[in-house]
């Protein structure tokens, strides 16, 4: 029989066994059945990779075909050559908050889209080709650690004689299920919207290249318009399956789309002097994810939001010796992160009554020694700028994250994207549509804010231009790029902030005054968590809510109701006068707001004679008129 099948000129794929990833202890399975299933299992081909389906001379060979192919196990970001050899609307690059967002906006919109993401790590991809880090957010892993922290009594674990091993077994097996449940649910989410998901390492082709050229002859006539023109990506260290050749390892494909979306995160930044290749003790924010063991003592270089809420994770988890690292203050480093003083020095507050130690005008000069991997119990020995030592048994580096816009395995920069010095992605901010035509970007790869939320939502703006026709409306396009927005930090407890602190109201041209109440001024808070704080700014003229900002339990849920309050442009008159749910925490914000109404020249009681005053008027009367005129009848001042 005859079988011909049209091919792309690339190399060969192997026939090699693939072996299941041996995993970090981060990602051993909680159950052992769940990686003794399907330990190996050998690609049905090893012919040259595909670029399109294959084409049928025999009705013996459309007979086999008819059945579907193997997959050999995986199951998981594997994609049918059939799929593949058709024109996408849409080719998304990357698998976090943003790309998976823009994937369902496009099928939302009738479009038919594919997300191609290469994993993070091997060693958190299952044999089913599960990735565990798929559609989750940078921050991932943390939150994980940080709910099992909540939930873990370590404490009691070693007063059972537990080994440390034993311990950090049973709270990664706890992450890992989390994790899991988090991976299956965004690709059952896309299989449902008939998303394709293909893992492997895409790069982008420029719009000259010979293969995008060809893809645009042969697509020709699936173009409204040739001078429209298409994008397209090679994918290389692949997995796909054809109806007629089988499951085809390790091969490259072409993808072509008539627009492409690019959301390939940001990467932790690494700083001269640090070894980082020493990766059994060294960490960044990415690596973190790998922790194998449960350490005696962390250290922690950085006090931006990754490292105070690690801090807070690690001193949860019973670790005695956690320490911060701060090359500047603490003042300084919460007024980059736009937080409110008071509720920053009660975190350092939380934090040091919990023993973390947080040393100002602090740095590491040089790394004295990094033991082995063999060495468990001798410390890392460390020289800091002032000469004294510290030991350590993990070094854990959260200076920042820079966006990947620089990565050549990506090909941005030669596909002609323009990319700023540190790797940026420029893009106009209303359509997010880069330099290059038909090519999009969102999310850390564009710059701050760099947050999962606002990823999300620039993935969807990006894709509600890409294809919203003239004339036509759509909610995600109303957005404002510079709007501000809402920050949850995943201390224990939790911090929410949104809007002006005091500071930023009064550069504005602002005269503030601000309401502020310990949690345990409500009934909640006293009973059950005490500790922690919420804040109003308050425009002192007009009593508008200009700014909330938390420390307590549920903090980052509360800033929500704090966000509406400051867009509505809600004044604390309103809400003194809302009845809010007893014996929750909501009813702070009533407290906050007596509080700032106490602090106003013409609070509440004076806004009520206003009003009867201003009711018997004709003409409008400033505040201050008002209260001249009431005064001079209020001979006694009994109001």
């Amino acid at each position: 029989m005859k079988l011909s099948l049209a091919l792309l000129l690339l190399p060969a794929a192997t026939t090699t066994a693939f072996t299941a990833p041996k995993f970090a202890s981060t990602f051993r399975q909680s159950d052992d059945a769940l990686l003794s299933s399907q330990a190996t299992f050998s690609p049905s081909s090893s012919s040259s990779t595909l670029l399109q389906s294959t084409t049928v001379k025999d009705a013996a060979v459309e007979e086999v075909a008819a059945a579907p192919p193997a997959t050999d196990g995986k199951t998981f970001g594997v994609v049918n050559t059939k799929n593949l050899s058709k024109l996408y609307d849409l080719v998304v690059i990357g698998g976090g908050p943003a790309g998976v967002a823009g994937a369902i906006k496009a099928a939302q919109m009738g479009r038919r889209a594919i997300l191609i993401d290469k994993p993070k790590f091997d060693e958190g991809v299952l044999p089913s080709g599960l990735d565990l880090f798929f559609g989750g957010p940078t921050g991932l892993f943390s939150k994980a650690l940080r709910d099992s922290a909540k939930n873990t009594n370590v404490e009691a674990m070693r007063a059972q004689q537990m080994d440390s091993d034993v311990i950090w077994k049973q709270i990664t097996n706890s992450i890992v299920g989390l994790a899991m449940r988090n991976a299956e649910g965004q690709c059952r989410t896309l299989e449902r919207y008939g998303i394709d998901y293909l893992q492997g390492s895409a790069q982008l082709l420029g719009e000259d290249d010979e293969l995008n050229a060809a893809a645009l002859n042969k697509f020709d006539d699936d173009l409204d318009s040739p001078e429209d023109g298409i994008r397209s990506v090679k994918v290389g260290k692949t997995y796909v399956v054809d109806d007629y050749v089988g499951s085809v390892n390790d091969a490259e494909v072409v993808v072509s789309g008539t627009k492409v979306l690019v959301c390939t995160g940001s990467k932790s930044t690494r700083l001269p002097g640090i070894p980082f290749d020493q990766s059994h003790r060294i960490f960044d924010s990415d690596t973190i994810n790998l922790l194998g063991y449960l350490p005696r003592s962390v250290t922690i270089s950085g006090l931006g939001i990754i490292g105070i809420e690690f801090a807070n994770i690690f001193n949860a988890l019973g670790v005695k010796d956690v320490n911060i690292l701060v090359r500047g203050d603490v003042e300084t480093s919460a007024k980059k992160l736009g937080m409110d003083m008071d509720v920053a020095n009660e975190l350092m507050r939380l934090l040091t009554e919990s023993g973390v130690k947080v040393l100002e005008g602090t740095s590491v000069d040089e790394f004295s020694y990094v033991p082995p991997p063999s060495a468990d119990e001798e410390y890392i020995q460390m020289k800091l700028n002032d000469g004294s030592t510290m030991e350590t048994d993990l070094f854990f580096a959260a200076t920042g994250r820079y966006p990947v816009g620089k990565n050549e395995e990506t090909g941005l920069a030669s596909a002609g994207v323009d990319i700023a010095d540190r790797g940026m992605v420029n893009i106009d901010k209303t359509t997010l549509l880069t330099s290059s035509k038909n090519v999009y970007a969102a999310g850390d790869v564009i710059g701050p804010p760099a947050l999962a939320s606002t990823s999300m939502e620039q993935a969807q703006r990006a894709v509600s231009s890409m294809f919203s026709e003239k004339g036509e409306t759509d909610a995600a396009q109303d957005a404002n790029h510079d709007d501000p927005l809402s920050i949850g930090v995943w201390t224990i407890p939790e911090m929410g902030y949104f809007g002006s602190t005091k500071e930023q109201a009064e550069r504005d041209g602002y005269t503030v005054v601000e309401g502020s109440v310990g949690f345990d001024q409500c009934l909640r808070g006293r009973v059950f968590a005490p500790d922690g704080l919420l804040k109003l700014v308050v425009d002192a003229e007009s009593g508008t809510v200009l700014g909330v900002h938390i420390i307590g339990k549920e903090a980052a849920e509360m800033v929500h109701y704090g966000m509406a309050l400051v867009k509505a442009k809600t004044t604390i008159f309103n809400g003194l006068s809302t009845v809010y749910t007893a014996v929750t925490f909501h009813e702070l914000f009533k407290e906050a707001a007596m509080d700032a109404n106490s602090k106003l020249d013409f609070g509440v009681e004076w806004q009520e004679i206003f009003d009867i005053l201003q009711g018997q008027c004709d003409v409008d009367f400033d505040d201050e008129y008002l209260k001249e005129k009431f005064d001079a009848i209020d001979d006694d001042g009994s109001g």
